[in-house]
């Protein structure tokens, strides 16, 4: 099954990425997430087999024993990929607290000889692919702040229309404040 580890975003933000995702949809042309698919990744996995899931879960307690809940806040959108067919994402900023969890989670996982992708973390949520970013301005996003408060792991299912995203496991990170 393709699983990843993501933290959740509070309500909140959840509505200002749909704000600013329904404001992209005047200027750009793509395929957009939709909004109850919205998550900040922060490792990918891929294909695992059945009989890994509580190892990986594992992975996910370990990882997040230290954590408190913290801060972030929305910032600016930017893209990867070519212009006439990008990935197009907002930006999350924070004190560190965010890539040093998601360190922390792969740390758990090599420990536990998963395979992920490996690629830098960068703290964005996903609002379109296949974004044709070559004509037009793009809307200022909507900004806000919330709390991570919980990091789950999820079973991504793409087989129908759209992808959907079921949590295995959820980890609440302590709130000592």
């Amino acid at each position: 099954m393709r699983l990843f580890i993501a933290a959740e975003l509070p309500e909140n933000l959840l509505e200002a990425l749909a704000e600013t995702s329904a404001r992209l949809r005047d200027t750009v042309k793509g395929r957009y997430v939709a909004p109850d698919s919205f998550h900040l990744t922060l490792a990918f996995l891929g294909e695992v087999e059945t009989n890994r899931i509580d190892a990986a879960a594992r992975a996910i307690d370990d990882a997040c024993q230290e954590y408190e809940a913290f801060e972030v806040a929305l910032g600016p959108l930017g893209s990867f990929g070519k212009r006439s067919s990008a990935t197009l994402w907002q930006g999350l900023s924070e004190q560190g607290a965010l890539s040093e969890l998601a360190t922390s989670v792969r740390n758990e996982l090599r420990a536990r000889d998963f395979t992920f992708d490996e690629k830098a973390f960068k703290a964005h949520v996903t609002l379109m692919r296949k974004a044709d970013l070559a004509h037009g301005e793009l809307p200022m996003p909507i900004t806000g702040h919330g709390a991570i408060e919980h990091v789950t792991l999820f079973r991504s299912d793409l087989s129908g229309a759209r992808p959907v995203y079921e949590p295995l496991h959820s980890v609440e990170l302590c709130n000592n404040q």
